[in-house]
């Protein structure tokens, strides 16, 4: 486990700290992958992804909102074959950058391969 020092002084800081890095404690793969918002025409592309979530970049026009549960389908290539994969996840953060926004969303169960 790494190493994790706290600069807060009260116990509910050390906690909230805590919480942050638990958030953070998937490896992250820096990955672009076109995906789409299920049930929507809001499109996208990985900007990384862990074992407990994406981050993706997309319009900001119609990115999703923090608290919402959204289905995402995942665009990939191998061996020369397509791919789709699909998930659930919880948006957690919704930042703008640009005319664009990126959204950091928790995975509700493992990524799920159509093939």
């Amino acid at each position: 486990m790494p190493q994790f020092r706290s600069t807060s002084t009260s116990a509910a800081a050390f906690a909230s700290d805590l919480d942050l890095m638990d958030q953070r404690a998937g490896e992250r793969f820096g990955i672009a992958l076109p995906l789409v918002v299920e049930g929507s025409s809001v499109a996208g592309e990985t900007l990384d992804i862990s074992e407990t979530g994406i981050l993706f970049e997309t319009a900001a026009q119609g990115a999703p909102a923090v608290g919402a549960t959204i289905g995402l389908s995942l665009q990939y290539s191998l061996d020369g074959r397509e791919y789709q994969t699909r998930c659930e996840v919880e948006v957690v953060r919704v930042q703008r950058v640009g005319d664009k926004v990126n959204v950091a969303a928790r995975l509700l169960a493992p990524l799920d391969s159509g093939h």
